[in-house]
C-alpha cells in the first residue's frame, strides 16, 4: 500500500481512538449521542469510496490529502457546533491541539543536531535529519532499554511488575530489543514463561559479566492469588484502562505492592550484596590487569 493511504488510515484510527476516549467518560445521554454523531461522520468518511487503483502515486497523495484536510473541517465544525456540556473547552483543546499533529504525525520527532556531523563516533542511527522518539514505557511498558549498555553501566535492575497484557511479555520484548541492537541483557529460561498465568512472586535472572541481574516481581502471584483464574480476576478488577482509581482502591493497590516487597526484602538485599560483590570483582579483574 502507498504511504498516504497508510497515512489516511492511521489518521482515521486514531481519531476513532479519541472518540472513544471521549464516550468512555460520558454518562449523559445528550451529550453521548453528540460524540456518537461524530464517529459516524468519521465512519462515513473512512467508507467513501475513493478509486486510488486509477491514480497515479502524486495524485493518491493529492487526493488522500484532500481527505484529511476534509476530515479535520468536518470534526472542527462539529467542535463548532457544540452548544455547552461535553466539557466543550476540553475537547474544543484535545481537537485544535490534536488534529493537526494527526495531519503531520509528528509524535516524538524531533531535530538531530548532530546531523551531517562528519565524525566517527556518530552511529549511524543519527544520520537522519530528525530523530523519531518514543517512550521506553510505551514501547515495552517497562523501561529497561535506556538501562543496558556501558554508559549506564547498571548492575542490578529490579522490576515491580504489573502491565498489562501477558505476563513476562515485557520481560522477552526487552530481551529481543537488546538482541537485536547488541546490548547486554541476561539468559531468560524458557521453563519460567510457562508459569505466565500465575507466576511466582519473585524471580532472579542472574546477569554475566556486562548482563545486569534482573529481579523480577509480579503484582500478583502464587502468594497473593490461590490460583490462575484469581490472577486473572485481579488483573480485571485493576485494569490499566478505567476510570479513576477510589482511595480505598488505591489503598489496597498499595498494600499489595508492600506486602510483596516485605515478602522479598531478604532475596533483595541478597541480591544487592551479590551485584555489589560481582562489581568489585570486576574492579579488582581490572586494577590487577593493569
Amino acid at each position: 500500500r502507498p504511504t498516504a493511504v497508510e497515512d489516511h488510515l492511521r489518521i482515521h484510527f486514531t481519531l476513532n481512538i479519541l472518540v472513544e476516549l471521549l464516550k468512555s467518560g460520558i454518562k449523559d445521554v445528550t451529550d453521548l449521542a453528540k460524540v456518537e454523531e461524530l464517529q459516524k461522520r468519521v465512519s462515513d468518511m473512512l467508507l467513501e469510496e475513493v478509486p486510488l487503483h486509477t491514480m497515479t502515486t502524486e495524485e493518491q497523495v493529492e487526493e488522500l490529502q484532500r481527505k484529511n484536510l476534509a476530515l479535520v473541517a468536518s470534526v472542527q465544525t462539529w467542535v463548532t457546533e457544540m452548544n455547552i456540556g461535553l466539557q466543550k473547552n476540553a475537547v474544543t483543546e484535545l481537537m485544535e491541539v490534536v488534529l493537526p499533529l494527526l495531519i503531520k504525525w509528528q509524535w516524538g520527532t524531533r531535530e538531530n543536531f548532530l546531523y551531517a556531523v562528519k565524525d566517527s563516533e556518530v552511529p549511524d542511527c543519527l544520520q537522519s535529519r530528525v530523530l523519531n522518539l518514543i517512550d521506553g514505557g510505551i514501547a515495552i511498558n517497562m523501561p529497561y532499554e535506556p538501562f543496558l549498555g556501558k554508559k549506564r553501566d547498571v548492575d542490578l535492575l529490579i522490576a515491580p511488575e504489573f502491565s498489562a497484557g501477558e505476563m513476562f511479555e515485557t520481560l522477552t520484548l526487552a530481551r529481543d530489543y537488546a538482541a537485536a541492537v547488541g546490548k547486554p541483557f541476561p539468559v531468560i529460561d524458557e521453563q519460567v514463561l510457562l508459569d505466565k498465568d500465575w507466576p511466582k512472586d519473585f524471580y532472579v535472572f542472574p546477569g554475566e559479566n556486562d548482563q545486569p541481574t534482573i529481579i523480577f516481581m509480579p503484582l500478583f502471584n502464587r502468594i497473593n492469588c490461590k490460583d490462575e483464574a484469581e490472577v486473572k480476576a485481579r488483573m480485571v478488577e485493576y485494569t490499566t484502562f478505567q476510570k479513576p482509581f477510589s482511595p480505598e482502591k488505591i489503598a489496597a493497590l498499595q498494600e499489595i505492592a508492600r506486602v510483596n516487597m516485605r515478602n522479598n526484602k531478604d532475596a533483595i538485599v541478597r541480591e544487592i550484596q551479590n551485584a555489589a560483590t560481582r562489581r568489585q570483582g570486576r574492579r579488582n579483574g581490572t586494577d590487577s590487569a593493569l
